[in-house]
């Protein structure tokens, strides 16, 4: 994992652990005016609703995902490019293209075809000319899957020469297990 990666993981449980307390503070707040039995039933159902939604997301993905391979379809797997190594891979990326570095991700699909990982990006980007990149065989993936809702992993590619792009995905087992890659969840 990158500096920029550990970095955006850094940021994410940072912001986790913010929405946590914020939901307790506001869940404590609301005691107070309506109750601790109202307000404790109001956070469980806060929560339920968060899980069912996550839930649904993960199923709808890999339901979608089960259609495309039974129709022959290359695997693939939702994945988020950062713009910064986009541009490094000689891929146009959108954004203000000043001499500033590039933050955030572009979002797309990350296939598995004839041995090579392509990842394509969404229809609006392709739209503003942002390249697919391709990785072949002779870039070293690892897999790891992240802590929070909605499985999610991290893949890093490392090139021959030391090069290394991450890509952050969903679903880790299935990536791992079609790379063929050991090692437990």
């Amino acid at each position: 994992m990158t500096e920029y990666a550990r970095e955006r993981e850094h940021r994410r449980r940072s912001r986790s652990l913010l929405g946590v307390l914020y939901l307790a503070a506001m869940s404590a707040l609301l005691a107070i005016k309506v109750g601790w039995v109202a307000a404790l039933a109001g956070l469980i159902a806060v929560l339920v609703a968060m899980y069912a939604v996550f839930t649904v997301i993960v199923w709808r993905d890999g339901r979608a995902e089960a259609r495309r391979r039974a129709a022959g379809a290359a695997p693939s797997w939702s994945a988020q490019l950062p713009v910064a190594v986009a541009q490094q891979l000689g891929a146009k990326a959108p954004g203000r293209h000043s001499r500033q570095q590039e933050i955030g991700e572009l979002l797309g699909r990350l296939s598995l075809i004839d041995g090579e990982l392509r990842w394509e990006p969404r229809e609006a980007d392709r739209k503003r000319a942002v390249d697919p990149v391709v990785w072949d065989r002779s870039w070293t993936p690892e897999v790891a899957p992240l802590w929070g809702p909605g499985s999610q992993g991290h893949l890093t590619l490392t090139g021959a020469d030391g090069t290394v792009a991450d890509l952050w995905i969903r679903h880790p087992a299935d990536l791992r297990r079609v790379l063929g890659l050991s090692g437990a969840d």
